[in-house]
């Protein structure tokens, strides 16, 4: 029971109560620039998700025994392994999305994402567990960073996803990153909220 209580609270802290984007704020900047609509949304988090996942993954293995410092390297260095194969795989299969991503694809081997995971859970608990926070994190990350994207693209252009919805007003400001940052800071701002009285009710009723 208590293996299960915990496997349940690394996937609620993973998808809501510690959101990558919307309570924690992490890689927030290639959001900001580009989730302009579902489709870049897409190639966004496919990249982020896979390198993110395989270098997380071997991350795993470094003793803790190495000092800090060379271990943030030696991340990077997987990280840099990692995105090489990877990103010749994605130029062969979204060519034109990748190119899109421009800097900020290689940016994501020295991402805090990476380097937070990797110190605070994987010395402190088993494979299997390490294996499910980052699978729910970067599940997490890519929900919110799709989420916002379409609530984005509604809003700038009155389309979802490339579809026309027939907005009956559009702000094409948030199509800017200045936009984009005050967007997404309302919606983490509500997500917040929403958890908060969400809490608020359940000590409530208990």
């Amino acid at each position: 029971m208590t293996g299960d209580n915990s496997c349940k609270s690394i996937i609620k802290n993973a998808l809501l109560n510690k959101n990558p984007i919307f309570v924690s704020g992490m890689v927030i900047a290639p959001v900001i620039v580009l989730a302009n609509n579902l489709n870049d949304a897409i190639t966004l988090v496919t990249a982020f998700s896979l390198l993110t996942f395989f270098t997380l993954l071997v991350s795993s293995f470094i003793p803790k025994s190495i000092v800090y410092t060379i271990r943030i390297i030696i991340y990077t260095l997987i990280g840099a392994l990692v995105y090489v194969p990877l990103a010749i795989l994605l130029r062969y299969l979204m060519p034109e999305g990748v190119e899109a991503l421009g800097i900020f694809f290689p940016l994501f081997i020295t991402s805090s994402f990476i380097i937070s995971r990797s110190e605070s859970i994987f010395f402190r608990e088993s494979k299997g567990k390490m294996l499910l926070d980052i699978v729910f994190c970067i599940i997490g990350y890519d929900a919110a960073v799709l989420l916002f994207a379409v609530i984005r693209e509604i809003l700038a252009t009155g389309t979802a996803g490339g579809n026309i919805i027939g907005m009956p007003i559009v702000f094409s400001a948030f199509e800017k990153p200045f936009g984009g940052f005050i967007l997404l800071g309302f919606i983490a701002a509500l997500f917040r909220s929403i958890l908060l009285l969400i809490k608020k009710i359940r000590n409530t009723n208990t």
